[in-house]
């Protein structure tokens, strides 16, 4: 596995990750970068499902529920 670094432009790759997501879900959400922070533009709730699958994808937060 490829360890995940903050300091690098990871922030980039989650975004792109995490648009994929919300691509196969149609729901309009959009993640950004903006000033190296990671944020998102459109629905909260639908957002934050899409955050948890991404996540459950790389094996993290599987016991949050």
């Amino acid at each position: 596995m490829v360890p995940i670094h903050t300091i690098t432009r990871n922030g980039e790759i989650w975004r792109k990750i995490l648009n994929s997501v919300a691509d196969k879900y149609n729901c309009g959400v959009r993640f950004t970068i903006s000033k190296g922070r990671l944020g998102y533009e459109g629905d909260q709730a639908c957002a934050m499902e899409i955050i948890k699958e991404t996540m459950a994808l790389f094996g993290a937060g599987a016991s949050a529920n």
